[in-house]
């Protein structure tokens, strides 16, 4: 299988793949996978430390200087480790990393090498537009069953706490979703995949179709 894909997808230098969806759709398994299918591809994993060294820094700057900063943290918008975002939150958290997105894709740009970046602070809303939209695809993975995400953080960690927010965590996956429709019936590089029912494979084969049909445009 990874011959046939290898042989039949020609991925351009620098292609940027980006990856979103909650907790519990998949997105690092299916990086992972498509890496193994893809060879040419790197995963970036740095913006999950970008966003951990700003939670950490808040948590500084909290015992350093007490209520006196609590202005900052209402516009920086990077939460505690177990706080889930609601989509509004989560968009405000993508726009305070937004810079840092936009170097890390110049960087892969510039050597030239074909990258997936994924995470749960990705929202194809706000990164539309950067490095003005070239060679770069929106991916956005999501679920229509509320009860096949409680499966899946179940099946990956049966003590998470985010058991605890199934409903809540399936409502930002479908503000998401909708958000992420809207701009795609504009752009054919952003893209929605239903993977409720969708194993790995069937998952990395719609990803491939999405990269094919944008390189072919």
């Amino acid at each position: 299988m990874q011959n046939n894909i290898n042989q039949e997808l020609i991925i351009p230098d620098g292609l940027i793949v980006f990856i979103s969806g909650v907790p519990g759709v998949g997105k690092t398994t299916i990086s992972y996978e498509l890496l193994k299918k893809v060879e040419k591809f790197r995963i970036i994993e740095e913006t999950d430390l970008i966003r951990e060294v700003l939670r950490g820094y808040n948590d500084h700057l909290k015992i350093e200087f007490g209520n006196q900063v609590d202005f900052v943290f209402e516009k920086i918008h990077i939460t505690d480790h177990t706080k889930l975002l609601t989509f509004d939150e989560a968009k405000m958290q993508c726009k305070t990393m937004k810079k840092s997105f936009e170097q890390i894709v110049a960087r892969q740009k510039r050597k030239g090498i074909a990258t997936i970046i994924n995470g749960v602070h990705i929202i194809p809303e706000i990164l539309n537009g950067i490095a003005e939209n070239n060679n770069i695809i929106y991916i956005n993975l999501y679920i229509t069953n509320e009860q096949e995400i409680y499966e899946r953080i179940s099946n990956r960690d049966s003590c998470s706490y985010m058991l605890n927010f199934v409903p809540f965590i399936f409502q930002t996956n479908k503000d998401l979703y909708l958000s992420t429709k809207k701009i795609a019936l504009k752009y054919h590089y952003i893209f929605n995949i239903d993977v409720t029912d969708l194993s790995i494979e069937n998952t990395i084969e719609q990803i491939i179709c999405c990269i094919n049909k944008n390189i072919n445009m």
